[in-house]
C-alpha cells in the first residue's frame, strides 16, 4: 500500500487524483508545507510500502524519519527540494507542474493515461503561470469551489475534456465574483519600501492570491505582493518577473518560485494586545 502526501492546492490534489485513479491501495493525505515533518513523524510505516510525496519536500529532520525504514519517492518542481535527489529516489525539474511530473511518472511506468493528458496540461498551464490556456484559471476557480475532497472524487473517477454544463456555471458565477474580490481588494493595499527601495504592497486576503498578486503589479506598479491569510495563517508572495521573493520565503521557514513563493504565519495574540496598548486602535 501506498502512502502519498501532497500539497493541498490544485496542482497537489490533482496529483491525488491521477495516484487514486491509476494506482491500487493509496491512501491520499493532502497538507500545508508545514505539517508534512509532523506527518512523517507519526505515520505507521508498517501499514505502507512506499510513501510518496508530491508538490512538496520535507525538511531533513521531517524526511530522516523515514528513511531506511520504508521506500521513499519525491515527486516534486521547487529548487528547494532539489537535495532530495542525493538521499531519496527524486523526480525534480523546474519547469513542469508535479502533476505533469506525476502523469509522466505513471505514464513511464506502462500506465494509460491518455485520458488524462489534457488535465495535465491545463493544471500545469495554471501552476506554472504560462495562462496559455483559458480554462486553466477556471479550473483553479472550480478547485476551490468544490474543495479537496470533491475535486479529488471528481478527477479520480473522469478526466477532462471541457467543463459540464454544471461545472461551467460555476465557473461563470465564480468569475464575476472573483473580479469583484480582486478590485475590492486591491484598494485596501498598504504600501512600503523595503531595504532595498523595492516598493512592497500588502494586503490581507483569503483567496485568488496569484490572479491579486498580478493585478495588483500589473496595474498599480507593485515590485512584490505580500498577501497575509489570517484565517489560514499563511503567507503569500507574489513578485515581477526580476524579483526573488523565494528568499524571504525561505528565511520565514516556507518556499517556493522566485516570483511565487509563501511560507507559515506563526503569531501571539500578545501582539494584538501590545497593539491596542499603543493606542493604534483608538
Amino acid at each position: 500500500m501506498i502512502l502519498h502526501i501532497s500539497h493541498n492546492d490544485l496542482d497537489g490534489v490533482t496529483c491525488g487524483a491521477l495516484t487514486k485513479r491509476f494506482l491500487k491501495d493509496v491512501d491520499n493525505i493532502f497538507c500545508n508545507y508545514n505539517e508534512i515533518d509532523p506527518i512523517l513523524e507519526e505515520v505507521s510505516l508498517r501499514k505502507y510500502d512506499q510513501i510518496l510525496i508530491t508538490d512538496m519536500s520535507p525538511s531533513k529532520r521531517g524526511i530522516n524519519y523515514v528513511l531506511g525504514e520504508i521506500e521513499v519517492l519525491v515527486i516534486d518542481h521547487h529548487e528547494t527540494s532539489a537535495w532530495l535527489k542525493d538521499v531519496t529516489a527524486t523526480i525534480h525539474n523546474i519547469k513542469k507542474s508535479a502533476t505533469l511530473l506525476t502523469y509522466e511518472w505513471l505514464r513511464d511506468m506502462g500506465k494509460d493515461v491518455s485520458d488524462y493528458e489534457e488535465l495535465a496540461n491545463c493544471v500545469n498551464d495554471y501552476d506554472m503561470w504560462h495562462l496559455k490556456r483559458e480554462d486553466s484559471l477556471q479550473m483553479n476557480m472550480l478547485f476551490m469551489k468544490l474543495g479537496v475532497q470533491r475535486y479529488l472524487e471528481r478527477f479520480s473517477k473522469k478526466s477532462f475534456s471541457t467543463f459540464t454544463h454544471d461545472e461551467q456555471l460555476i465557473v461563470e458565477l465564480e468569475t464575476e465574483r472573483r473580479d469583484k474580490y480582486i478590485y475590492a481588494a486591491s484598494k485596501s493595499c498598504e504600501v512600503f519600501k523595503d531595504t532595498d527601495g523595492l516598493e512592497v504592497f500588502v494586503v490581507f486576503a483569503e483567496e485568488y492570491n496569484s490572479e491579486l498578486g498580478n493585478y495588483i503589479i500589473k496595474e498599480l506598479g507593485a515590485d512584490y505582493v505580500v498577501l497575509i491569510n489570517m484565517q489560514r495563517k499563511k503567507v503569500s508572495l507574489r513578485s515581477r518577473a526580476d524579483v526573488d521573493v523565494r528568499r524571504i520565503a525561505e528565511m520565514n521557514g516556507g518556499g517556493g518560485h522566485m516570483n511565487a513563493a509563501g511560507f507559515p504565519l506563526n503569531f501571539e495574540f500578545s501582539t494584538i494586545d501590545f497593539l491596542i496598548e499603543a493606542g493604534i486602535t483608538h
